[in-house]
């Protein structure tokens, strides 16, 4: 996964794509309050159905995880999983900045 260097404080950015036709989508929303409490990490919905919202060329289905500007998963992730792997990556990011 990519990642950006705030310092010593690596931030990790979430985009979830959405649109309000999308009945997987609510799932999303909950995934994405969920991740909201992980620190470090900073997270985005993107309602697609909204005036003036672009769709990146790599989405092209609802729901899209984009992670740190790769799509990371088409269709909800297993939340549990999904939430236990970006705290897993940005604890091994804090890891590397302290050697």
């Amino acid at each position: 996964m990519l990642n950006s260097m705030n310092g010593k404080n690596r931030t990790m950015h979430l985009d979830i794509y959405i649109t309000d036709q999308c009945t997987n989508c609510r799932e999303a929303v909950l995934i994405a309050e969920q991740a909201r409490s992980i620190a470090g990490l900073e997270v985005t919905v993107v309602n697609l159905d909204e005036p003036g919202q672009r769709v990146p060329p790599q989405v092209f289905a609802t729901p899209t995880y984009v992670l740190d500007g790769l799509v990371v998963s088409l269709g909800n992730p297993e939340r549990g999983a999904f939430l236990a792997r970006i705290r897993a990556e940005l604890s091994r990011g804090s890891e590397e900045n302290i050697r």
